[in-house]
């Protein structure tokens, strides 16, 4: 472990023992980028303003209210929690037939501190006769199937129980994944919409916002929910609970004693 490293660790335990409010940032750090308050671990600007080079978070005043972006995965942050979790924009994985979307078979990369929770997030498929599915390390890990038949009304609304739209939840502590999808004969003389995409997101949002998932379509982007961890130097483990100094690994914390978590390289 590098001396700056070390440094940085110590400086985040002081400032969890402090007890200072959940919004704040460190001393002299910038706190906020348009809308959305940015904490420490996380931070905008110098190196000390944020725990490592995974939680630094750039913000684009370009835009109007200005957005923020964590830099080591380039997604849009909307919102940050130190109960571990940050919502984000995440691109639409997949696209078949849908004019001017772009696909993003491949997502993640590995050896970060950010994963997709089980509790929030939902693997989600919308379309005709879609077998569409994820793989980690080349083996299937989850997926699931829609079907269509004529007059079907169920997916005009916000259900999606494998009428035109299927859910699944993710394997817990998800770090990458590759989706891919396959088209089938569901016998169903007339496919209303040749338009298919499969997408992670999150599901308080899906089913509070979203009128239809077809509604998705036109959109490059949907909120999803990560988990972060952070490297604990006294207990050598990650942990995503900051909201005590008594006890790292309470809950809502997933540890580990894997040192690896904290490079992008």
């Amino acid at each position: 472990m590098s001396t700056v490293q070390w440094l940085l660790q110590i400086s985040l335990l002081l400032w969890l023992s402090k007890g200072l409010a959940a919004t704040q940032g460190k001393p002299g750090c910038q706190e906020r980028c348009g809308d959305v308050d940015i904490p420490y671990p996380f931070g905008i600007g110098s190196a000390g303003c944020y725990f490592d080079e995974w939680f630094e978070v750039t913000c684009n005043n370009s835009t109007n209210p200005p957005k923020p972006f964590l830099k080591g995965i380039n997604l849009e942050v909307l919102n940050v929690s130190l109960d571990g979790t940050i919502r984000v924009n995440n691109p639409v994985l997949l696209s078949q037939n849908c004019s001017g979307k772009p696909s993003h078979d491949t997502q993640w990369r590995e050896g970060g501190p950010f994963s997709f929770p089980d509790t929030y997030t939902r693997f989600t498929a919308v379309g005709c006769s879609v077998l569409a599915y994820f793989m980690q390390d080349d083996t299937v890990i989850g997926g699931c199937m829609t079907f269509c038949k004529k007059d079907a009304t169920a997916a005009k609304n916000a259900s999606c129980h494998g009428l035109e739209c299927c859910q699944t939840q993710v394997p817990p502590g998800l770090l990458s994944l590759t989706a891919n999808s396959d088209t089938f004969s569901d016998g169903s003389a007339d496919e209303q919409e040749p338009c298919k995409y499969a997408f992670m997101v999150d599901q308080e949002w899906f089913i509070s916002n979203v009128p239809g998932p077809h509604t998705v379509k036109d959109m490059e982007y949907v909120p999803a929910v990560l988990d972060w961890q952070i490297y604990n130097a006294t207990s050598d483990a990650f942990t995503s609970n900051l909201n005590t100094s008594t006890s790292f690994c309470g809950n809502n914390t997933l540890c580990s004693t894997d040192t690896q978590t904290s490079s992008l390289t």
